[in-house]
């Protein structure tokens, strides 16, 4: 009997131990739980800001991309502006970003200022020689933020992502100053034929084409396409050329002078109406081909 009352205050005491066991590590477990509060709270958050978007983007290679699409001939509805972006981590910041891209081609619709101005300086030694282009562009970049709200764009059907580049296509309710009944004609690999024929105006309208070798991203490309466009127009209108010798004496050669040769050719100008009917994207070099007019001054 004595043996099988210290079996049970032995087992008594290992309970005891046990439930006390229990005790201390929940006491040491008790600081974690804000932690894992906090932890589960910022993956909520960050589920919800860079989630997926509420519609779907199709992402193609952008040889497939419909002719449609990337066509911006104006419709019944208003005129077409073709936002770009690079994509983002965060789909909607990138929708938000292609939205003041397509903005901000509606403020050039309305005025665009540019200056292209290429210099040519050539001497009479082997090295002298200089070949130097500078552009600038000009128009209401803060003044386009109040047409956002005013484009309007189906989700399902005007939205495109490719290598890495988000489009948006949108409608701005306004129209070209003159009526326009121009249809590009696409051939093999949908190239336009105003590529390799540029027409030298659309109905009463100036032409610009603009090209973009391929760039590091393909939205830089087709921006930097665009902007061609503009200059080709202002080059095509306005250019003044500026040249002259110089006779100078060299103190450093065996010659007693030398001769430079300075050619400055500066093109500037305002264009109103500025708007891209087309463009075409290359799928071999990657190349941006793109088709505009603007009003004659």
């Amino acid at each position: 009997m004595p043996n099988l009352q210290k079996t049970k205050n032995r087992y008594k005491l290992t309970i005891k131990q046990i439930a006390n066991s229990k005790e201390q590590i929940a006491k040491k477990e008790s600081p974690l739980l804000p932690l894992l509060f906090v932890t589960c709270y910022l993956l909520l958050v960050l589920s919800c800001t860079s989630g997926p978007l509420p519609f779907s983007v199709e992402n193609v290679p952008a040889d497939t991309a419909p002719i449609s699409f990337f066509s911006s001939l104006p419709d019944e509805n208003g005129l077409v502006f073709i936002g770009c972006i690079g994509r983002r981590s965060n789909p909607k910041e990138t929708l938000q970003l292609a939205l003041e891209d397509a903005a901000r081609q509606a403020a050039v619709f309305y005025k665009v200022s540019g200056e292209f101005i290429i210099i040519n300086n050539t001497g009479s030694g082997a090295f002298d020689y200089v070949n130097d282009t500078n552009t600038s562009l000009d128009y209401d970049i803060e003044g386009s933020k109040q047409y956002v709200d005013s484009l309007q764009f189906n989700a399902d059907t005007d939205t495109l992502e490719t290598e890495n580049t988000f489009f948006v296509r949108t409608i701005y309710g306004s129209s070209i100053p003159f009526p326009l009944s121009y249809n590009p004609i696409h051939r093999a690999e949908q190239k336009p034929d105003w590529v390799d024929n540029p027409p030298l105006e659309i109905e009463g309208y100036e032409v610009g084409v603009g090209y973009s070798g391929r760039h590091s991203s393909l939205s830089d490309t087709y921006k930097n396409s665009s902007r061609n466009a503009i200059f080709d127009i202002i080059r095509r209108i306005n250019a003044t050329s500026e040249s002259s010798d110089i006779l100078y004496q060299n103190t450093c050669g065996i010659f007693g002078y030398k001769t430079s040769n300075n050619n400055i050719i500066r093109s500037y100008g305002t264009l109103t109406g500025f708007y891209v009917l087309d463009t075409w994207m290359d799928p071999h070099e990657k190349s941006v081909w793109t088709l505009a007019i603007a009003v004659k001054p």
